[in-house]
């Protein structure tokens, strides 16, 4: 296996820290220690993932708008030639977020908004209203000046009372693209919400050609990994080249941690490569886009 295919796509979590408090996030089992990233470790994992063509985004167990030194993370990204965005949820947009945001530039924006269901979304987002996202949402969109790159994840949980197609029907009214995805357990982390059956998984093609980097430079087989027993290499003494050899030689045999044996992430059964890595960024958004459609997503 071609060594850029682990970092063909690639979260950095700039914190684990987050001031949310979101039902369906199991944050109370995170037991790796708390912290924001280090810029001169975020300036050179981005060159070196500069060099394989990597998209990157910024998302984790934390809200990655909380990064104090929100500038200078900026410079980096917008010096480093690599294509980057961010994922947030609902309850993180505010108008200081939006301007953030808009500093940052990022290439695409995903959203996390749950649930169409006003009273559903209550419940997932204790405090928080629908109406109100919704209405910053549209903030983002004209601060940008234009819905381009904002996309909207739904997560259905086995109690929303909004349809798919009701959703999807919503979303495209307001002219933004939605996708749909089935809750599951985070690792095993989350109980009484997952619309999906655990199995074991022998080779998982998120662990193939993804990769999840802690604020501290850890690079762990899985994101959703609160306690940190699935490190695979640390970035702050290893180069992503020599963390993909490590991550190829695990994928000869099954996967060997605990938290594979019962995995209900959909994404983890998506068939593993079968061409060469994608040399030019057209190329590996075409890929990117067939390897994501498919066939979890209740919208297909």
């Amino acid at each position: 296996m071609d060594k850029r295919w682990p970092f063909f796509t690639v979260d950095i979590e700039l914190t684990n820290l987050c001031e949310q408090n979101c039902r369906f996030c199991p944050r109370e089992r995170l037991t790796r220690p708390a912290g924001f990233i280090d810029t001169q470790l975020l300036q050179n994992i981005m060159r070196q993932l500069a060099a394989i063509g990597s998209r990157v985004t910024f998302c984790g167990m934390g809200n990655p708008l909380l990064h104090p030194q929100w500038a200078e993370i900026c410079t980096i990204c917008h010096a480093s030639g690599v294509k980057y965005g961010l994922t947030i949820q609902a309850p993180a947009l505010t108008e200081a977020n939006v301007n953030k945001i808009c500093e940052l530039e990022p290439s695409f924006i995903e959203v996390s908004l749950l649930s169409i269901d006003s009273g559903h979304f209550a419940r997932i987002y204790p405090g928080e209203n629908f109406a109100n996202s919704l209405s910053l949402l549209n903030r983002l969109v004209a601060a940008r000046g234009s819905s381009r790159g904002i996309s909207i994840t739904a997560v259905r949980t086995a109690d929303d009372p909004a349809e798919p197609a009701e959703t999807l029907a919503f979303w495209q009214q307001q002219g933004l693209p939605v996708r749909i995805q089935q809750c599951h357990s985070r690792g095993g982390n989350l109980h009484g919400q997952a619309t999906t059956e655990p199995r074991c998984i022998a080779s998982c093609v998120l662990f193939a050609t993804h990769s999840f980097i802690t604020w501290q430079g850890i690079l762990l087989a899985c994101c959703h990994d609160l306690t940190g027993a699935t490190a695979v290499a640390d970035l702050r003494q290893l180069s992503l080249d020599q963390a993909a050899a490590a991550k190829i030689e695990i994928l000869q045999k099954p996967m060997p941690w605990p938290i594979c044996a019962n995995c209900d992430e959909p994404a983890a059964i998506r068939p593993l490569p079968d061409r060469p890595f994608p040399e030019t960024e057209k190329a590996r958004s075409r890929y990117l886009k067939r390897l994501c459609a498919k066939p979890q997503d209740l919208t297909d």
